[in-house]
């Protein structure tokens, strides 16, 4: 019925929504892949899709958790007003050099 979906573009239509960065972390393991029938490639899909009628796009990031299975995923949507200056604290919050030993 794409509840999900409509929410999003709602509250997407706030032009407050243009001074903010949005994020949602998607983990594999708070998925409801048992009563779906889905795989986790095929629930991340849809989770991308859904997010992604709110704006928000996949970024890499060394987070542990998102990095500790590859279907794990940081969706962000950065607002137009946001300034250049949070965006580059962001980007730099995003990698952090936590994950060394991953590599």
């Amino acid at each position: 019925m794409s509840v999900g979906s409509s929410i999003l573009k709602l509250a997407m239509k706030d032009p407050q929504m243009e001074n903010y960065i949005i994020i949602t972390t998607e983990y594999y393991w708070h998925w409801d892949m048992k009563s779906t029938g889905l795989n986790v490639w095929e629930y991340r899909k849809i989770m991308e899709k859904m997010m992604g009628k709110g704006g928000l796009k996949p970024m890499s990031t060394d987070d542990p958790e998102i990095i500790s299975h590859p279907a794990n995923c940081l969706l962000v949507r950065i607002g137009k007003n946001v300034p250049k200056s949070s965006v580059k604290t962001f980007d730099s919050l995003r990698f952090m050099g936590r994950n060394d030993y991953w590599l």
